[in-house]
């Protein structure tokens, strides 16, 4: 049985780094000394709940992400964004091959090439069909010019955050949408 308390300070640290902030930057938002962070992020201590709370908090993820270290589904339910969450649950399975999109089908739902070739691939989607559309055309098109961006994260970042405010804008017209016509069946 693994014990997770040995890389809940590796776990900090990776997640600090890649958040670009220093040792004693994290330990000023957690109000605690760079020795104590430092401690944790060493294994010289393990850090309570409260503090692994603090952590957690002041990096943006979730207390799972720092025990565990598993940002798979993290990545996901951390979010507290609904279009966030689907956008970057549909990444998550466009990043491990599990899906993509086709233009063109010729008439086949499965893959029935003896050379591994697709003729074609349905994907049923039951919402935010033109931003999921849109994103893992734009998820493509970045995975074959990656090479071309000065920075990839960030161009992945803003193809993200720019779908996830599409499907929240999308929500938000809706929502009004519905409000008028419950409105309108009032007055009638």
């Amino acid at each position: 049985m693994a014990n997770y308390d040995d890389n809940i300070g590796a776990n900090i640290r990776q997640v600090r780094d890649k958040r670009g902030l220093s040792q004693s930057k994290l330990a000023d938002k957690c109000e605690f000394s760079n020795t104590v962070l430092s401690n944790y992020e060493t294994g010289k201590k393990i850090p309570s709940l409260q503090s692994i709370a603090k952590i957690a908090k002041q990096l943006g993820v979730t207390i799972d992400r720092l025990y565990y270290g598993d940002e798979n589904e993290t990545f996901i339910t951390a979010e507290t964004d609904k279009g966030r969450k689907i956008v970057n649950a549909i990444y998550y399975l466009w990043d491990i091959g599990l899906i993509s999109f086709y233009e063109s089908y010729s008439g086949s739902f499965y893959n029935a090439n003896q050379d591994g070739s697709t003729t074609g691939l349905y994907l049923m989607i039951n919402n935010y069909i033109p931003q999921i559309k849109r994103l893992l055309s734009q998820l493509d098109e970045y995975k074959k010019n990656i090479e071309t961006y000065d920075e990839p994260e960030k161009y992945l970042e803003y193809i993200l955050s720019s779908v996830a405010k599409d499907i929240n804008n999308s929500d938000a017209l809706y929502a009004e949408k519905l409000e008028t016509l419950k409105k309108v069946a009032q007055m009638r």
